[in-house]
């Protein structure tokens, strides 16, 4: 690096660190990495474009976008002062006070000189050394380049894989688990049908909406073309790998009872799932894991639900450790949250909002089933794709429904008179108390119930039927601040002293994995004395049996000592409860001013936790403005896909 170039790098330290709201240590270190390692002559007005752009891809990156979109960032200037910009960093009230003012942010050039500046990052063979990539008029960091590429290459070949000549065998199959068909059309049925033949498919769909049912008969179907198909179930976190081992063993009861299937074929049906960590082996201190290419998984079918919390790379870890044949079957809900990490895989691969089949897919779906599918007009590729519509949980008439349905439409002006002359048994408005009046009545009416239970098992019913739901950790709505409320409202109540951290009756959620004791982040549990007294922590127990747990009444116990880090969770943030249902939510929104992290798709994911009651606090600019707020994650997996199926 010459010394004229290295004093405007270092230069832009001060620029990244002092002025430019938003930007981190990290992204001034990643930019500068990539000077410092590529052999690329710039000019120094070269130089000034492109540190900013590494910055910006480096910022993008961290908010879970795979790339930088070119086209969105031309012309366009990036990190002026805001007191929305510098809180969202996390700056501390002294450095916004400084960079307010010096925040003049910076713009960058047209598309077209953007191009020619990162022309030498082109994809090509000789710039493997290089740390970015340029591709789609899209920047990646080489890392997230490598594992779009993959897991595209990773579907295509799964997705051109379609069984031929076994039409007759798969419509015995239809009958046999569909005995009474709906002359309508039965989407369940159609997704099921749809899957049979190929070794990939996703079924998505909203809360109540049958995934887990339908996708067990799925399974069903799979072992009649297989007897000995090996079937592995996952979820992202240890929470959803419990509610979908529940929901898969309920579905198997159910058909039993109804003797609609086969008992042979359910009890093949594998009755526990686990975390896709622990499917793919974790390694301490590693980001790799046991299986990957060169150390192959033995299943024959791999089943991963709640789709959308999975980030891009752990989706391409998992591709690459499955062996050729094995059928893959994601389920989710598009509409949710993206992943925390980068990516927005499920997205990415539901590109449209509704079942788009080819003419030929469609026509082996009507041979199949005997239905009538509508006319697609639009002969796609995306034939591994059923959506399902029709909620069981939610008619969409209900208060919950509807308002979800006008939230994730960015509605927003429908959804607010909606929600502020709601007042009914499923959705209430909350609007007229202060924060402490509001969580005050909460405690008492939901959480001091919790400290009369006269068991572990009658408690956690008290626990898991209501909790309060914020998008953000700080401020006054922020869980930390709501999480203090509540227990100060305990001890109001005499339910705890306000000397104890440690306390019976205190709910607590797992914050780091411990495959030892077999918890892991997202776990809720709850500290209880046990029968001599002893402040224990309690988890339903999972199969988890570790060494030394005390086993019973479906819950196991282990010493405090025991636990990885956890917190307290009377409060959640929304996106630690993707994978979780309560009876009862209260969705506590900022009361004022604006906040970058509030969207559609969060609140419409908050919403989706309820399943009886709902109550929302909040006002109507926060509310319209985040309705209008939709989640878009810069990404080339689609375009590469349907390339590669072209």
């Amino acid at each position: 690096m010459s010394k004229q170039k290295g004093m405007l790098v270092y230069s832009n330290f001060y620029l990244a660190q002092q002025a430019l709201p938003g930007i981190e240590a990290i992204d001034f270190y990643l930019a500068q990495s990539i000077f410092k390692q590529s052999s690329i002559h710039h000019d120094d007005s070269e130089i000034e474009v492109l540190f900013h752009l590494f910055l910006a891809l480096s910022e993008s990156q961290r908010n879970g976008h795979s790339c930088l979109d070119l086209a969105e960032v031309a012309g366009s200037t990036l990190w002026q002062g805001s007191d929305l910009d510098v809180e969202y960093s996390g700056a501390s009230a002294t450095h916004a006070e400084q960079t307010t003012e010096m925040a003049s942010g910076f713009t960058f050039p047209n598309l077209e000189r953007l191009l020619s500046l990162l022309a030498p990052y082109s994809r090509s063979e000789d710039s493997q050394q290089l740390l970015v990539v340029l591709e789609f008029e899209q920047l990646y960091l080489r890392r997230y380049w490598q594992f779009e590429q993959q897991l595209a290459n990773f579907l295509s070949e799964k997705v051109k894989h379609v069984s031929a000549g076994d039409n007759t065998k798969c419509r015995e199959i239809i009958k046999h688990l569909f005995s009474e068909q709906n002359p309508d059309i039965d989407w369940q049925l159609i997704s099921v049908a749809n899957a049979l033949n190929k070794n990939f498919a996703i079924i998505a769909g909203g809360p109540g909406t049958g995934k887990t049912y339908t996708v067990t008969k799925l399974l069903a179907g799979l072992l009649m073309q297989q007897p000995d198909a090996h079937i592995a179930m996952v979820a992202p976190t240890g929470k959803a790998a419990q509610r979908l081992t529940e929901s898969i063993i309920s579905a198997v009861s159910a058909f039993k009872k109804a003797g609609a299937i086969n008992s042979d074929i359910l009890d093949r049906i594998p009755s526990t799932a686990s975390t896709i960590h622990r499917l793919l082996g974790v390694i301490k201190n590693s980001p790799n894991f046991r299986h990957n290419q060169e150390n192959k998984l033995s299943c024959d079918v791999l089943l991963i639900d709640e789709v959308s919390m999975v980030d891009l790379p752990m989706m391409t870890r998992t591709f690459r450790a499955l062996p050729t044949h094995c059928k893959v079957i994601l389920l989710g809900d598009a509409d949710q949250l993206p992943s925390v990490a980068t990516g927005s895989v499920l997205a990415d691969l539901a590109p449209w909002p509704s079942t788009q089949y080819s003419h030929a897919n469609k026509d082996y779906i009507e041979q199949v089933t005997g239905q009538t599918l509508p006319y697609f007009e639009q002969d796609t590729s995306i034939d591994y794709l059923s959506y399902l519509t029709f909620s069981r949980r939610f008619s969409g008439e209900g208060g919950i429904g509807k308002i979800a349905k006008l939230v994730i439409a960015g509605e927003a002006d429908n959804s607010w008179q909606q929600l502020s002359a709601s007042n009914s048994d499923e959705l209430s408005y909350v609007g007229n108390k202060s924060i402490i009046d509001y969580i005050n009545q909460l405690t008492t009416q939901y959480y001091a119930p919790i400290f009369k239970a006269q068991s572990i098992s009658d408690a956690f019913k008290v626990l898991d039927n209501f909790r309060i739901l914020a998008p953000t950790r700080e401020g006054e709505t922020g869980l930390v601040n709501l999480n203090a409320l509540v227990e100060q409202q305990l001890t109001k109540l005499n339910c705890i002293k306000a000397s104890n951290e440690l306390y019976h009756g205190k709910p607590i959620m797992i914050s780091q994995n411990h495959y030892g004791v077999g918890l892991f982040n997202g776990d809720i549990g709850l500290l209880f004395n046990d029968q001599a007294g002893r402040l224990m922590a309690y988890f339903a127990d999972g199969n988890s049996n570790a060494e030394g747990d005390i086993v019973g009444d479906g819950y196991r116990a282990l010493s405090i000592a025991r636990l990885p880090a956890f917190e307290t969770v009377y409060a959640m943030t929304i996106h630690k409860t993707q994978g979780s249902e309560f009876n009862n939510v209260a969705l506590v929104l900022p009361n004022a001013g604006k906040n970058r992290l509030l969207s559609r798709e969060l609140i419409y994911t908050g919403i989706t936790r309820a399943k009886s009651h709902l109550q929302i606090f909040t006002s109507k600019d926060v509310w319209q403005s985040a309705v209008r707020t939709k989640v878009s994650r810069a990404s080339g997996l689609t375009k590469r896909l349907l390339d590669a199926l072209k």
